[in-house]
């Protein structure tokens, strides 16, 4: 854990014999954001943001989940986006929020320029807007959104926060939605997507878009489960990613 990273850190207790602590740091446009990390017990070298799905508790970081990268040596950096876990301000989806990704990056890279990032679900646009601004060995995009007018209109209950982030629907904000969706963005690194055939919260043209937009750029996993996995096909699926990541890094 490198304390340059965070304004104020503190130690949680082991789990399962990994280092875990929470940091709070002040992002470029003066809101205070929480994070954890995990430090892994023999490490690879390599730094993982890993950018969590949904907003406030749902979808919220899960430190088992985490403890999978950290079994592989990636140091893991989880930030858990303004307004969260008794941060300042409130979560943009993919607008202002944007820039608690992009702080932490700036700092963490100071002390290891060898960072990748996985996001899933609406961390999969955080992680796929970062790569397209900051330098990245690998980035993934589980279940992620890449255009967010489609989840307008896939995601009747998600419509009114989207109103309020945004300020409007996809026509009369149209230019919010762009600039908040992946799709219309362009980077260099290596690009995993994976995603569920029968996905209803994130359908799949997401992901299938993306990888016709991006060519040899990118591999498209197409996995035959729905937005969450079951257990172990979650965790084969995770390791056959990091294989993946890591595969990126030789060749880098």
């Amino acid at each position: 854990m490198q304390k340059t990273w965070f304004d104020r850190i503190e130690p949680l207790a082991p789990y399962a014999g990994y280092r875990i602590h929470r940091g709070w740091y002040e992002t470029r446009d003066g809101e205070d954001v929480v994070a954890y990390t995990i430090t892994p017990k023999r490490p690879n070298g390599h730094v993982l943001f890993y950018l969590r799905g949904g907003t406030g508790r749902i979808g919220d970081v899960r430190l088992p989940r985490l403890m999978q990268f950290a079994a592989r040596g990636f140091h893991v950096v989880a930030p858990v986006y303004r307004g969260n876990h008794g941060g300042t301000g409130k979560e943009d989806f993919g607008g202002d929020d944007l820039e608690d990704v992009l702080s932490l990056y700036d700092r963490v890279q100071q002390t290891n320029p060898r960072i990748h990032a996985l996001g899933f679900s609406r961390g999969g646009m955080m992680a796929l807007s970062l790569a397209s601004v900051r330098p990245l060995v690998s980035v993934t995009s589980w279940a992620g959104v890449t255009n967010l007018k489609w989840t307008y209109e896939e995601q009747q209950t998600m419509r009114k926060m989207l109103r309020r982030m945004t300020g409007g629907d996809p026509e009369t904000a149209s230019a919010a939605y762009i600039e908040r969706s992946p799709l219309y963005k362009d980077w260099d690194a290596p690009t995993l997507l994976i995603h569920g055939t029968d996905d209803e919260q994130v359908r799949l043209r997401h992901a299938t878009a993306v990888a016709e937009k991006l060519g040899a750029q990118a591999e498209l996993w197409v996995v035959p489960f729905a937005h969450q996995l079951p257990f172990w096909d979650k965790w084969e699926t995770t390791e056959r990613a990091m294989d993946w990541m890591l595969k990126q890094t030789k060749q880098g």
